[in-house]
Order: C-alpha cells, then structure tokens, then sequence
C-alpha cells in the first residue's frame, strides 16, 4: 500500500521481559537501561551454546557474586532501582540477566514498532435492522502484516487493543492490508 495513502503514525506495542544483558559472555559486561521507575531484582540465567559451553563461573553485580558450577539460572537478593556494576569471571557461554520484581515475576517493558496507518474513530452508536442500536468501533488500516487479535496499537498517547483483523488481498491472493478493529 503506498504511504501516502497511510498518513498516520503509530506503533505496535509488544511486552517483553526487561532484558539488561542477552549475549555471550565477556569479563566486563554493559548492560541496557534499567526499567524506569521499577524496583526489583536480577535474574541471571547461564546456558551452554555452540562454541561456549563453560559453565562454571562467577557473575558479579553490584555487591553480590552469584557463583555457577554449571549451567542454571540464580536470583540476586538485594532490591535495586538502576544498573549495577557487572562482570563475570571463569565463564565463555550464554548469559541473560533479567530485571524481576520482588516477588520473582518478570518485569514486562513495552517494545514500540513503528507502524504507518490510517485511523479513523468511529465509535459511534448506530440503529439495527432489527432494532436497537450497535457500536461502530474504530479502526485503522495498514500495510503491517504482523498485526494480530490481543495485540496493542498506540495513536498518539492512547493504547488500542486490537479486537478483530480483517486481512485484504488483491486478485493474486497477496495480503495487501490489515483493517484492524478496536
């Protein structure tokens, strides 16, 4: 679909775990931007992956040294609220450090996708054939072909749960577009 035709901005909203480190290991590591006005803990995970299979090591942050004799995932116990200083000794494997609340559950963080759309917001009452009255929701339409049912889409400051999808195709069975319904 051309862009002109699709003159509004918005995104795709997906919710993810608030990852702070994904990748092989190296002695000093940088870890991403801490989620922003969350307290909680980190999740360490050490895993095993072609080419980097020792295990057994140490993982520091902060004040605490999490030790590993194999592959696993441990907890920290001190409560943070920003990035602490990292490193690791001994280990060449995967690691992934999380942030988790203080219970233990992941801390989610939104992931925007830049998606170009044509909204319109009719969410207007109209009367039935057979009476009464039904609520025309509003929709958009776009040319992302990812977009589907429970998913959430942001115009503006306003996030839209995405209710129903309506694929369009042109003569040779191509998708074409999505008309999403909120």
């Amino acid at each position: 679909m051309n862009a002109a035709k699709l003159p509004d901005s918005a995104y795709l909203v997906t919710k993810a775990p608030s990852s702070l480190f994904d990748d092989t290991i190296t002695a000093s590591l940088t870890l991403a931007a801490w989620p922003t006005g969350r307290t909680g803990k980190l999740k360490v995970t050490v895993s095993a992956v072609a080419g980097h299979t020792d295990c057994a090591g140490t993982v520091t942050l902060g004040t605490e040294t999490l030790t590993f004799v194999a592959a696993g995932t441990k907890l920290t116990t001190v409560n943070l609220t920003a990035n602490p200083a990292a490193s690791s000794a001994n280990l060449d494997c995967h690691l992934h450090i999380t942030v988790v609340d203080t219970g233990g559950a992941d801390i989610m963080v939104d992931t925007l996708t830049a998606i170009d759309i044509n909204f319109t917001d009719e969410q207007e009452y109209y009367s039935q054939a057979i009476g009464g009255f039904a609520k025309r929701p509003a929709q958009a339409i776009t040319d992302n072909e990812t977009a589907e049912v429970g998913d959430v889409v942001r115009i503006g400051t306003i996030d839209y749960p995405v209710k129903a999808v309506h694929v369009k195709k042109d003569r040779l069975g191509l998708e074409r577009m999505r008309v999403l319904q909120f």
